[in-house]
């Protein structure tokens, strides 16, 4: 479980550097528990879903990156 949270914390780390690269996303991490993220994805505009704010929570599994994360809306 150490090398999924230090691997978990790194990538999270480099998001947060890249996340200028596309400011209609945002990925946040609970405070408390590495292992569970949020993103919010804004609607691209021109499109039915300009205005809209999406979120999708990430439950990543301790054995990550054996195991996936699930994806929910």
């Amino acid at each position: 479980m150490q090398a999924s949270r230090a691997r978990l914390f790194k990538e999270y780390k480099e998001v947060q550097r890249e996340k200028s690269a596309d400011p209609d996303i945002q990925l946040v991490c609970d405070d408390s528990n590495i292992f569970k993220w949020t993103a919010l994805i804004k609607g691209p505009s021109e499109t039915p879903y300009e205005g809209g704010v999406f979120q999708l929570a990430f439950a990543i599994p301790e054995q990550y990156p054996l195991l996936p994360p699930q994806v929910r809306s």
